[in-house]
């Protein structure tokens, strides 16, 4: 029998009304979530049966890619009571919940959730399913992600996940095609870098207290602290212990990476990350000084000026 128009979401969250509230980690991939994984599996949270040596869930990719594909930015259409319910919606996420759930007794008190970078994106549709579920948004300095290689804005998904629209064709003349990416890669991670961050900020803060921001930077230089902080959000009843066990793999070497390549390379990089490095403190103030040159110079501003000013009055 079909659903009536609009209960799309609804059902799949009446189905997980008994559940216990998930743990969603989501970050810019290569912003080191691996470490949290492995502290909330060893704090006994189940982060799904299937996973990647990253500790990604493999399963909810498929929900992910799909809502993505289908629906982002603009998820109105699945609240419309107006329209046909999405019935292939309503079997992926089924299927896929059922798989990553695979071995999970919600009856044992154990919290589940998972990690997939991509879960920024379909923040919404989660939070509408799960009410009372936690985020912890991952956040590392975009100057050390945008040298860390990815993928590529070569389909219309990976289009949508960097500029939030898969009608895009080129970015400042650069072709969005793998050798386009491997050829200026650093450039593509700081603009995927930027948008990830941006979109898991401006989501996560309508999340409020169910919503925490975490940085890789803190986590590694006072990790008891910063793992304290992340399981006692996440509602872990006895964190001391799996902090005990994490704190000996944890290692700062890639905190700053970026200071080994040179200006001419960053440069690129910091004409696209600065704006939300000084949002996000990672910049204490902007010191960069203009461009030496007369173009740019506050003579040429002035006289630009009265010349805009003197067409206006003939």
């Amino acid at each position: 029998m079909t659903e009536a128009p609009g209960t799309t979401l609804s059902s799949l969250r009446a189905g997980f009304a008994l559940q216990p509230h998930p743990v969603i980690v989501f970050n810019k991939s290569h912003s080191g979530s691996r470490i949290l994984t492995e502290l909330l599996q060893s704090a006994g949270v189940f982060m799904g049966a299937h996973c990647n040596e990253s500790g990604d869930s493999l399963d909810m990719f498929e929900l992910v890619d799909f809502l993505v594909r289908r629906y982002y930015p603009d998820y109105g259409p699945l609240w419309d009571p107006h329209r046909e319910p999405d019935d292939q919606l309503q079997d992926i996420a089924r299927r896929m919940f059922q798989r990553h759930l695979e071995g999970f007794q919600p009856g044992d008190g154990r919290l589940w959730g998972w990690k997939l970078c991509e879960t920024t994106y379909i923040l919404p549709v989660l939070d509408f399913i799960f009410p009372n579920a936690r985020y912890i948004h991952l956040i590392r300095d975009g100057r050390d992600v945008a040298f860390c290689d990815h993928h590529g804005p070569s389909d219309p998904f990976w289009r949508k996940i960097y500029f939030n629209t898969d009608r895009i064709r080129t970015f400042h003349g650069m072709r969005l095609t793998g050798p386009s990416y491997r050829r200026r890669s650093a450039v593509f991670n700081a603009l995927h870098w930027a948008n990830s961050v941006t979109v898991g900020n401006n989501f996560g803060q309508m999340l409020r207290e169910r919503y925490l921001d975490v940085r890789y930077e803190r986590l590694c230089a006072d990790f008891p602290a910063a793992a304290r902080r992340i399981l006692e959000f996440a509602g872990v009843p006895d964190p001391g212990s799996a902090i005990s066990r994490m704190q000996p793999k944890i290692r700062s070497a890639s905190v700053g990476k970026y200071r080994r390549h040179s200006r001419r390379e960053l440069q690129p990089v910091m004409d696209i990350v600065k704006p939300l490095l000084l949002e996000l403190g990672y910049l204490p103030e902007d010191d960069e000084r203009p461009r030496p040159s007369i173009w740019h110079s506050a003579l040429a501003d002035r006289w630009l000026d009265r010349l805009r000013a003197r067409r206006k009055s003939e």
